[in-house]
């Protein structure tokens, strides 16, 4: 989602996920349509001794306690609502985890549900942060593809409720992600999600994570002859670092390439399932002190 950024209309908080990015569109909105409004005057309004915090807030050099918040709302003019929406847009994007980023962005998205812009944002996170509506979407595009949210609940490894594969199927829809074609069938769309940097960070984040989580599950609940999780320990500097990058990224591009070749299947071959590569890269040692 493209944060709004224009002085001629008043931002709509309820279409931001960056509240920095608020403040600085909110500063040049009433500047340009209050005779009078500075940074000075608003600290006056706001109870702030510093005629530049709110700048300073802006341009990331001093973050917002729980009272400063209220004083800019305060300042600023903002009604009740508004003053609750960016108490949680502070609180989500001041967090320091993930587990606590996501709480708060929960209260967000419930604060904003009534605005359609914001609503689509909140889409795109459900789409990022669960694993199943991307196997679905992978599955939509095989000819063998049943929607019945029962069967297709039980086709998913593991297991998803009904009601969790119906919400899946329509959000896909809603996104444009999953469309009908001429005889009403379900097919992947060429389509991309975009939306807010910090929402899209953390979702991508809760993907991973999750997909990790059923890695680790696997070990224990997938036969050894149906998975395959290997792994190798190697000592890079820099450089050695960033040519491993490329060959992964050139493994993910041949293995696209291998899902897309026109060759046909045998039926001895067998159905064709949805598999989930995930490959971690990470460094298990770090400089200390000598």
């Amino acid at each position: 989602m493209d944060e709004p950024n224009t002085a001629a209309e008043r931002p709509q908080i309820t279409r931001y996920t960056d509240y920095r990015a608020y403040l600085r569109d909110m500063y040049a909105f009433l500047k340009a349509t209050r005779p009078g409004f500075s940074y000075r005057s608003f600290s006056r309004r706001a109870g702030f001794a510093s005629g530049s915090f709110l700048k300073l807030v802006s341009d990331g050099h001093r973050n917002l306690s729980d009272d400063s918040t209220l004083r800019v709302a305060r300042g600023l003019g903002l009604d009740a609502r508004e003053a609750d929406v960016l108490e949680a847009l502070v609180a989500f994007n001041q967090a320091d985890t993930d587990q606590v980023r996501d709480r708060h962005y929960q209260r967000l998205a419930r604060l904003v549900d009534r605005d359609p812009v914001a609503r689509l944002s909140a889409d795109h996170y459900a789409a990022y942060s669960r694993w199943y509506p991307w196997i679905i979407r992978e599955l939509a595009a095989h000819d063998d593809f049943d929607e019945d949210p029962v069967r297709l609940g039980r086709r998913l490894r593991p297991r998803v409720r009904p009601a969790a594969v119906s919400r899946a199927l329509e959000l896909l829809q809603s996104l444009g992600l999953l469309v009908r074609d001429a005889a009403d069938r379900l097919r992947p769309a060429e389509r991309t999600l975009t939306t807010g940097a910090e929402v899209r960070t953390l979702a991508v984040r809760n993907f991973h994570r999750r997909m990790l989580e059923l890695a680790i599950e696997a070990l224990d609940k997938i036969p050894r002859a149906e998975r395959n999780i290997t792994s190798v320990t190697v000592t890079l500097d820099p450089p050695r670092y960033q040519r491993v990058l490329a060959l992964l990224a050139q493994l993910r591009q041949e293995i696209l390439a291998v899902e897309r070749s026109d060759t046909p299947s045998a039926p001895e071959d067998g159905p064709a399932q949805v598999y989930q590569l995930t490959l971690s890269l990470i460094p298990m040692t770090q400089e200390i002190d000598p």
